[in-house]
């Protein structure tokens, strides 16, 4: 089980936002049930996770401005595939059981997010090697 840890000062914080939110997701992948041996590695904050009996990474994207955190627009539709049914079957769930996450969506490998605050971010999820 993961220690608390204190709310992050923004204002002498290091870390941008998309670490900010690698870290959020980390740790409510952490706490729940389906998942295991969740950590935040790479660049941008690539979560790494146990999930159905295999490591998973869920890897930041960029959307079409080249940005993460995109303005709000319509969730892609549910797909199938072993992917997409970590993701719908594991993450969607931990993600929607906090207040941060106002929907989250599979589309084959690929989760949208989307934040409380209106705006959202996209993730690929593919086996860890």
């Amino acid at each position: 089980m993961a220690t608390e840890n204190p709310p992050i000062d923004r204002d002498k914080s290091h870390l941008t936002a998309v670490d900010e939110e690698a870290v959020r997701l980390a740790d409510v992948l952490e706490n729940h049930p389906d998942t295991s041996d969740v950590t935040d590695a790479g660049v941008q904050g690539d979560i790494v996770f146990t999930a159905a009996g295999r490591s998973w990474v869920l890897d930041f994207q960029s959307g079409p401005d080249g940005e993460v955190f995109q303005d709000p627009s319509g969730a892609p539709a549910p797909a199938d595939g072993p992917a997409a049914a970590v993701l719908r079957d594991v993450v969607v769930p931990a993600l929607l059981a906090h207040p941060a996450y106002q929907a989250a969506t599979a589309d084959g490998d690929t989760l949208t997010v989307h934040l409380a605050t209106g705006r959202h971010y996209r993730l690929a999820l593919t086996p860890a090697a």
